[in-house]
Formats: structure tokens, sequence, C-alpha cells
């Protein structure tokens, strides 16, 4: 396969969007769709919000749209005719080339196209820099679709697979709500299911290289606790922390300051470690809650709404204790609770085997887009990378298996 390296807009023609006078833009359908920039993009086309009656720079269906102003890079592909603002510029394959295979490589490399940005007041890529952009692309149409396609079809798998994640956790909500919701059941503060509702260390540690996991938000929001990238602290330094903050398997931790505030897990881990000030720490009375169950509860939306209500802070979002300890909660009885804990451990052990076949999926489409876009994808061994695909697919579980 011969790859050659040519600059974007020598296989394609770069058209610069150009936002028409306010007085033009309706909601009623007059005119063409009017795409303005990231918001209006779907998963692959964008999505009409707003027409324009006199469109000044027009994208054809099949256009890639590249977003040039905060944020540079994303794209998506026009499946309409449509007038475009100054926030897009429409990418019109030329000369023969693939249309999938140059979008694969602009959405494969969107964080080096950003980094081409500038600006002082808001980030932005030049025309001249976007044209200027170098891509290695195949001589052979041939080869180029054949790429595209393998990564489309990488593309489809991982989409699969995050479908069925998603209606794994629908599918509890459901379950949760013909439970506890439509028969009325008991209504219970969170401080009354608990022994103790406390917060980690206040004061940013001091850090070392090896010694005890200091858990933060970011290691329990994937949804379970994760000690992978955590920062360590001294044993002077954990003893001294979980004096007041001592977390042990079957408490509950809860994200209460950040973007990612309001979410639960249960510490399933002998392992010790201590807490930052952004994880509350809930110790739950087990003679009277289940701790799946305390946790799949606090994650409902019924929760999350209260905490939605309940944040302070005008720049970081901020739980505080007081207004944890007033969440109300569903509180059936104990076998009740129990029933539903053993449904959730099993779609969540579904959700697991779907989490790593959606990993293993990704890193191959990771590790097939760098040989693609540095020639060194052996196309006599299509079929196999393809294979690859359907083994990793397979892995997962489908929805209602």
């Amino acid at each position: 396969m011969k790859i050659l390296i040519r600059k974007l807009e020598e296989i394609a023609d770069v058209i610069a969007g150009q936002s028409p006078p306010s007085t033009t833009y309706n909601d009623k359908g007059e005119g063409l769709p009017f795409f303005q920039g990231k918001t209006d993009f779907g998963k692959k086309h964008p999505t009409t919000r707003i027409w324009c009656s006199e469109p000044k720079k027009i994208a054809l269906p099949n256009d890639i749209l590249i977003s040039v102003r905060a944020p540079v890079g994303p794209v998506n592909i026009a499946n309409k005719k449509s007038c475009i603002g100054r926030g897009l510029s429409a990418i019109r394959p030329k000369g023969g080339n693939s249309l999938d295979f140059i979008f694969y490589f602009l959405k494969s490399n969107e964080r080096l196209i950003a980094k081409n940005a500038s600006g002082s007041t808001f980030i932005a890529i030049t025309q001249k820099d976007l044209k200027e952009i170098k891509i290695p692309i195949p001589e052979r149409l041939e080869d180029q679709i054949r790429i595209a396609n393998i990564l489309s079809r990488a593309e489809a798998l991982i989409a699969k697979r995050q479908e069925s994640i998603q209606l794994l956790d629908e599918l509890l909500i459901s379950e949760f709500n013909q439970r506890f919701f439509k028969i009325e059941q008991p209504i219970e503060k969170l401080e009354n299911l608990t022994t103790k509702i406390t917060d980690g260390e206040h004061k940013k540690p001091e850090y070392i290289e090896k010694g005890l996991p200091f858990i933060s938000v970011v290691n329990i929001t994937k949804g379970f606790l994760d000690f992978n990238n955590c920062k360590f602290v001294s044993a002077e330094d954990y003893e001294k922390f979980t004096k007041r903050c001592n977390p042990e398997v079957g408490d509950i931790l809860y994200t209460k300051v950040g973007a990612t505030y309001g979410r639960a897990v249960v510490v399933d881990s002998d392992r010790h470690f201590c807490l930052y000030v952004s994880v509350a720490l809930l110790k739950v009375d087990h003679s009277k809650i289940n701790s799946k169950f305390l946790k799949f509860a606090i994650n409902h939306p019924f929760v999350k709404r209260q905490a939605d209500k309940s944040i302070k802070g005008a720049g970081v979002p901020d739980l505080h204790l007081i207004e944890i300890k007033k969440f109300k909660i569903p509180f059936p009885k104990k076998d009740l609770q129990e029933k539903f804990a053993r449904i959730v451990e099993k779609v969540e052990n579904m959700k697991t085997k779907n989490q790593e076949s959606l990993q293993e999926l990704e890193n191959l489409y990771a590790s097939l887009s760098q040989k693609a876009f540095k020639g060194e994808l052996d196309l006599s061994k299509m079929e196999i990378e393809k294979e690859r695909l359907d083994i990793a697919a397979e892995d997962g579980v489908g929805y209602g298996e």
C-alpha cells in the first residue's frame, strides 16, 4: 500500500463558514438548516435547531463539517444542504478521494488539530492552518475505502456496546420504579439509615510516591472504587485522617464536590485507604438497610434531584453534609431490599462484561486508527482485524440475554 502525504487543501476543498444577519434566522423551517458549531452536532450528523432564509455559505450533503472555534476539531457529516456559520468549515473531498477516510482521519486526530488553534479571547483555527493539515492517505481509492470500512465497523460495534450498557441501566431504574414507586413505600431520611455521615480530610496532604491510597472524586466517578491513578499518603497521615473518617467494606462513598457530585459507590475492597473532602463517607446501618440497595437508591434520579436542589457554591458545586443527611430515601422492608440488591448484582455483572468488551473494542479502534493513519495497517490481514473486532464484541452481553 503506497502512502502519500497530502495537505488537506490538496485532497479537499475547504469552505469557511459565514454567519448571515440574525434577522434571517427562524424556527419555522424557512430556507436552509443553519448550523453554527459543535452544539448542532450529533453522533455523526448535525441536528437542525434553526433555519436561515438568506444563507451566505453553503454546505452540501456529504461535506465534512469541522468545528473551527472553541472547541476546535470535532467533526460531523452534513446529510442535507445547509447554511454554515463562522464556527464551522465545510470540507468537500475532491480528486476521487474517500469522504469516510478523510472523516475518520480528522476524527481520530481531533486533539492534534486543536493544538493548531490560537486566540486570547476564544480559541480558533485559521483557514490557512486548517488547509495545511497533513494527511497520510493511501494512493488507491479502494485502500482508503477498506480502511474507512473497518474503522466504521469498529465504531458501530462500540456504539452497540454503549447502547447495551445504557439499556441495562434503564432496566434497573425501571425495575426500581415498578417495585418501590408504583407501590407506595415508606420514606426515610438518609441520616436515619446510617450510623455516621462525614467527609474526608479538608486540607490537601503531602503526597508521596508510594504509600496508602488517598481517594478523591476522580476515583469513584466510574461507578466503582477505582484505585488506579490515585494519590498516596504516608502511614502517619493515614492514621491521622482515618480517626474521624475510616472507610470500611460495606460503607458507601458519595461524591459531594465538583461537576460529578451526587454519585455513590459501595466499598467492596478491604484495602486500607483514606478520603479527601470531596468525598462523603456514609456508614450504613446494616440492621436497617442493604448497602447495595442504598447505593442504587442514592444514585436514582429521585435522590439526584434532591442533590441538585441542595447544591451550594457559585463556582465549584458543593453538597454540604447537613443537606446530604436530609435526603429522602425509599425504605421498603429488608427482604424487598435484598431481592432488589440481588437483581442489581446480576445486572452489574452483565454491565461489567459489557464494559470490558467496550474497553477492548475502544483499544482495538485506537490501534487500528493509529496504524491506518501512519500507513502501517496491513490490508492483507484485514480479515484477521475483523475477526478480532467480532471476538471483542461477542465478549459482551446483549440486552435481554
